[in-house]
């Protein structure tokens, strides 16, 4: 019984030891307005992202780097302009989405791993996996579109 309980302590501090050793990673604005990429950078440069679309998220992951960003749940992957200038014409119909804000998906060391446009009141989460990669939790809001 002792065993047993030393053994489930060692696995429960290794599992907190690990998951504090985990690179953090968050979503950001970026902090210099230079450095501030736009919508119309990013669909003229298509080709260079891996591109994933999700209810009213776009996604671009920068293909020719170490890092990537991992998606799950139903996500369709981008591989085409006309594709992209479609998605990106339905979600500027929806009030709440603004095509103008960018967000960065940043490790704490400042590692850029891509970027996102996501609609207003959307909950995303991102977690850091294993080096170089991140996981991308998106819910949309529960509530339709306003019209």
């Amino acid at each position: 019984m002792i065993a047993y309980r030393t053994l489930k302590t060692a696995v429960i501090l290794t599992t907190l030891l690990m998951l504090s050793c985990a690179p953090q990673v968050e979503i950001r604005r970026p902090s210099v307005e230079p450095t501030r990429v736009t919508l119309a950078q990013l669909q003229g440069s298509w080709q260079k992202y891996f591109i994933h679309y999700s209810t009213r998220i776009v996604v671009f992951d920068p293909v020719n780097d170490d890092k990537t960003v991992v998606v799950d749940g139903d996500w369709i992957r981008v591989e085409d302009a006309a594709k992209l200038a479609e998605i990106f014409s339905r979600l500027a119909l929806n009030p709440r989405f603004d095509p103008d804000e960018i967000l960065e998906i940043r490790a704490a060391g400042g590692e850029l791993f891509g970027y996102m446009v996501v609609a207003y009141g959307d909950r995303v989460r991102v977690q850091a996996a294993e080096a170089n990669t991140v996981r991308l939790y998106y819910s949309p809001q529960r509530e339709p579109d306003a019209p």
